[in-house]
């Protein structure tokens, strides 16, 4: 997408510094005790963007940890993430981050609807709906109706069973397009870090959620996903979609100190060198002759070769110099991007449906190739490039899934939150887990995130029988989406 890289983005952070509370309750947000004031919903949403992107992007176990869950990326010193050797704090902060950031929003809806602001309402919405579903594809069973009722005295929310959660997200999504459709003038304001205001980016991006959200369910409740994608893909007016990589659901960072992108702030800021491309990433591109090798990646230093590094091996296994880094798109950029959702994903689940007989509008054939093109294309590949990768006998689409699979997977480099989620319900590429895993005797990278310790403390009645069903903490029962069998 265009890069919305406003000046005020700054600004707006470091004002509402002194105006949002880290707890999220907004009842005790006042420059007066005896006259309070309400937080204008622009600068609240600035807060959450910036806030949630942070926390789900960082070089912790949530962000590098899933890059090296779906073996995009791995570390190559301080290995804990890479072999599932966690730190509970982390998940003890990212709980909190996902409930203070749900909180925030309601506040916001609570504001659009006093106010009327309908674009509003229908961003913040939307925002929320992506919250939750990171979460759920995380933890799988959390709280869900009651997490927000502190309000109403709830202090001990119930858990919910994503089962129940996913048809509700839908539902949000549903809602947002519809107040979307109205076409209402109210501005979103300075605080949309994320579309710059655009109403219809961001209504794109939530039938693009949507469109995720019934992929995922293409094997666990097929009725449900062919029923959403062909209402989408057959009223383009009514549920418009992400439809070239101008539209990506990109969040930019600004480049001014303190608001670099994560993986420049570890490398240019913090003198850090703590991640390496996963070899199944680099083999799988050798393999391919794909052009966009040396966009991921660079050579090795030692030999010039390209080389990743398997993902959880254990130190002293490899050389440092002997691995291909990031390539600069992606790490040597401080106003570089972390990637929400693509055009490329929009059109490789078209292709999906399309390859099991749903009615899409377009061959599976052609949206694959269209998948492939638009990731060449963000990736600055030439056309005559791609037409010649389009060509190979390996790449031309011969009626295999599995094409379709690799291919998104590929096409997914960077966003490790979705291509976990990829690899954990297509089993595409074939992964093992860690060679030097903290857990051992499992066939599979982790099945999901570990509980928060802090949630067992303090909601233990209500966690213990979700938790109970978790084994060696990242795996256990699988998302409800995760059909695969004879996995552990």
């Amino acid at each position: 997408m265009l890069k919305f890289k406003n000046i005020r983005f700054s600004i707006v952070l470091l004002l509402i510094v002194a105006i949002v509370s880290c707890t999220g309750d907004y009842e005790d947000i006042n420059t007066d005790p005896n006259s309070p004031t309400a937080v204008p919903s622009t600068n609240i949403m600035a807060y959450v963007l910036n806030n949630f992107t942070t926390n789900t992007f960082n070089l912790s176990a949530i962000g590098a940890g899933t890059l090296g869950y779906s073996n995009q990326v791995g570390k190559i010193q301080y290995p804990e993430e890479s072999i599932y050797e966690f730190r509970e704090g982390t998940f003890n902060s990212y709980f909190a981050t996902v409930y203070r950031n749900q909180q925030n929003l309601k506040q916001i809806i609570t504001q659009a609807e006093e106010a009327g602001d309908i674009n509003m309402k229908a961003a913040a919405t939307t925002y929320s709906a992506y919250i939750w579903l990171v979460a759920t594809d995380m933890w799988r069973d959390i709280p869900f109706t009651d997490a927000l009722g502190a309000e109403e005295g709830v202090l001990s929310p119930a858990y919910q069973t994503q089962e129940e959660i996913y048809p509700a997200i839908m539902a949000m999504l549903e809602e947002a397009n519809t107040l979307f459709n109205q076409r209402a003038s109210d501005a979103l304001g300075s605080g949309d870090i994320l579309f710059g205001g655009d109403t219809e980016l961001w209504q794109k991006f939530a039938n693009s959620l949507r469109l995720r959200m019934a992929c995922r369910l293409m094997d666990a409740d097929a009725t449900t996903a062919k029923s959403v994608i062909e209402q989408i893909t057959g009223n383009p007016s009514t549920y418009p979609v992400i439809a070239s990589n101008d539209e990506n659901a990109y969040f930019y960072w600004s480049g001014a100190d303190p608001y670099y992108e994560p993986f420049y702030t570890n490398k240019e800021v913090d003198a850090r060198d703590d991640h390496g491309v996963a070899d199944v990433m680099i083999d799988q591109l050798l393999a391919f002759n794909d052009p966009r090798l040396p966009v991921y990646a660079k050579p090795a230093q030692s030999d010039g070769e390209y080389r990743g590094v398997i993902v959880g091996a254990e130190l002293g296994s490899f050389s440092m110099s002997d691995i291909s880094r990031m390539g600069e798109r992606f790490r040597e950029d401080a106003a570089g991007f972390s990637p929400y959702m693509n055009y490329a994903e929009v059109n490789f689940i078209v292709a999906e449906a399309a390859a099991r007989g749903w009615s899409v509008g377009v061959t599976a054939e052609d949206a694959y190739q269209a998948g492939i093109t638009a990731s060449m294309e963000e990736n600055g590949i030439a056309t005559a490039e791609i037409e010649a990768y389009l060509a190979q006998d390996e790449i031309a689409y011969g009626d295999d899934m599995d094409q379709i699979y690799i291919q998104k997977w590929i096409s997914l480099f960077k966003n490790g939150q979705e291509a976990w989620a990829e690899t954990r319900r297509t089993d595409v590429p074939l992964l093992a887990a860690a060679p030097d895993a903290f857990y051992i005797g499992h066939s599979r990278p982790p099945f999901r995130q570990p509980y928060p310790t802090n949630e067992y403390n303090l909601n233990t009645d209500n966690i213990k029988p979700y938790w109970d069903q978790v084994e060696d903490r990242l795996w256990g029962k699988k998302m409800f989406w995760d059909v695969r069998t004879g996995v552990n």
